[in-house]
């Protein structure tokens, strides 16, 4: 397993290869004189992760501790490069004093430079890297307090930084990292495989406006030759000044057809919304249920005198409580529609229907409710709710009924 992970972070730390190759068409007037290399110092603390092994349980513990060292650096271009680094790092415990000499070889991905190469030149002073690598680790202890003896120990593992680096100058960068370091074994008895840290850097790049970190991707990318289309504007004016008399003329003649056309297809516009409108499909609207109840109550409280269309007193409040609910929403188109049992003539029984919705509805507009919103239809004994061979059913089949439309 610890072959695979090594073999994993090789790969990667590698990997930034095909950056570099992809730069092998780039403009040799803008790389020639190319400065590649920096150099800087950073410092700052570590914690590692330990588990004392006088102790039963194991328990993890964990201590924090100073570190500092040095780096340099070949950036290939401006999305990659690889560095060299060794950092002196503390990682005394309760049992012993020790030291990390860690060598460290990492690839160093500009992550700006990838997801938005073309930002502002502001923006491009500050650079955000990821730092994946191996480390090779000779951790020294001494001064143990339980009779162990004095031990070196190498060790390998893997590394990983993330980094953000701003450009105060074209020749001095600072920038903060935070590092996490896992070691395929420990350095030391109580054990400490994972260590993290967070630093401060400096950078010196040399070359100063001709090292590569200065450089923005924008400007490294190789550069699209543009044909000489002089001749072909050329060519293009004079014909364009031949033809300039003879459009002019064009022109009038056209605004005036134009005129016509624009006339008629207002007028064909016209028409068809006019179309649309009347051919739409009406949108059934379901009331929510304080709606239904308020609609339920006004037909279900609606009488008439007895073979009349006119409609009893004692129903007027439920329907102006219907009103109220019509004339807050102008939105609605609603549909009236009025029944009668099968007792008597069919005729004198179709007419009646549509006279009781005409009466409800004329009821509504006087109370406010807007006229083009509102349909009134009969249909006569049509379309029974209950049995005519029963007098309570034939009173149900006398009835109004209301259909709400979204306009």
């Amino acid at each position: 397993m610890s072959k695979k992970f090594l073999a994993l972070a090789a790969a990667a730390t590698l990997a930034g290869n095909a950056f570099a190759q992809e730069q092998a068409t780039a403009d040799t007037a803008t790389a020639k004189g190319i400065c590649h290399w920096s150099l800087g110092l950073k410092g700052g603390v570590n914690y590692l992760r330990w588990a004392p092994v006088a102790e039963p349980d194991r328990t993890l513990k964990g201590t924090i501790n100073g570190q500092f060292g040095i780096f340099t650096e070949a950036t290939f271009n401006p999305r990659w490069g690889l560095g060299l680094q060794y950092m002196y790092a503390m990682n005394n415990q309760e049992t012993y004093d020790a030291v990390n000499h860690d060598i460290i070889l990492h690839s160093s991905f500009n992550l700006s430079n990838i997801v938005a190469p073309y930002r502002s030149m502001g923006l491009q002073k500050l650079n955000v890297y990821f730092n994946p690598g191996v480390v090779g680790t000779i951790g020294v202890w001494e001064n143990a307090k339980n009779g162990w003896a004095d031990d070196n120990k190498f060790v390998v593992g893997l590394y990983g930084a993330g980094q953000i680096e701003y450009n105060v100058s074209k020749y001095f960068a600072i920038g903060l990292e935070a590092t996490a370091m896992y070691r395929m074994r420990t350095c030391y008895p109580e054990g400490g495989h994972l260590t993290f840290g967070g630093n401060l850097e400096v950078r010196y790049k040399f070359g100063g406006d001709r090292n590569i970190r200065n450089i923005a991707w924008v400007d490294y990318a190789p550069k699209c030759e543009v044909p000489d289309l002089t001749p072909i504007l050329e060519e293009q004016k004079r014909q364009c000044e031949e033809l300039t008399s003879k459009l002019e003329e064009q022109i009038v003649n056209q605004n005036v057809a134009i005129n016509k056309l624009q006339q008629q297809i207002k007028f064909t516009q016209d028409s068809l919304d006019s179309h649309i409108r009347a051919t739409r499909e009406p949108v059934r609207y379901v009331p929510t249920k304080e709606e239904d109840e308020i609609i339920k109550t006004a037909f279900a409280q609606l009488e008439f005198e007895s073979a009349k269309a006119i409609i009893k007193q004692s129903s007027y409040s439920s329907l102006d409580g219907l009103a109220m609910l019509l004339k807050s929403h102008p939105e609605w188109s609603v549909t009236l529609k009025g029944y009668t049992d099968n007792s008597g003539n069919a005729a004198k029984n179709l007419q009646l229907s549509k006279d009781r919705a005409a009466s409800v509805k004329n009821y509504l507009v006087n109370k406010g409710v807007s006229a083009a919103n509102i349909q009134s239809q009969g249909y006569g004994s049509a379309n029974p709710v209950a049995s005519n061979s029963t007098l309570a059913g034939r009173a149900k089949n006398r009835r109004v009924e209301i259909e709400l439309f979204s306009k």
